[in-house]
């Protein structure tokens, strides 16, 4: 198994994202607003560190006039609702984000609480419980797989 290693985003692939976030935003009637351009871009700068909103919030907030972190996040709630990020529970309550790529599992160290992308890992048996939920009445959108422990670095 590897870990993702995504590259950062460089400028032109955040510009393009962008874009795909007020495409899909006019599609959806979602107003666009400098304040959630803005705050998509910050994730888009930090999505391999899966920022939480208050890392989102501190980062902007002597950048951005008026800025609560209560609009973080609900934009952070809105861009999640149109498919574009991510949110990944954690065991302290607090959600961390990352651009909606390919499915993926996440690895968390329950010393440090680094999340590490867990490449090709979706949950386990996932086809099996999607048909399960599916013959149900669910509409299954995704299946994750998030493991807990220590993580190389802290076991040192």
């Amino acid at each position: 198994m590897a870990y993702l290693s995504y590259k950062s985003l460089d400028d032109v692939e955040i510009e393009k994202l962008i874009q795909k976030m007020i495409d899909i935003s006019k599609k959806r009637g979602i107003k666009i607003t400098t304040q959630r351009i803005l705050i998509f871009k910050e994730l888009l700068k930090h999505t391999k560190e899966h920022p939480s909103a208050e890392d989102i919030y501190e980062n902007l907030k002597n950048k951005v006039y008026g800025l609560s972190l209560s609009t973080v996040y609900r934009a952070l709630t809105t861009f999640e609702e149109l498919g574009l990020i991510r949110r990944i529970p954690t065991p302290d309550g607090k959600a961390h984000y990352e651009i909606a790529n390919e499915p993926h599992g996440h690895f968390i160290c329950t010393r440090c609480g680094r999340i590490y992308d867990l490449e090709g890992v979706e949950a386990p048996n996932a086809p099996q419980i999607k048909e399960d939920l599916k013959n149900r009445g669910f509409e299954v959108q995704a299946c994750n797989a998030i493991c807990y422990g220590i993580c190389s670095d802290c076991s040192s």
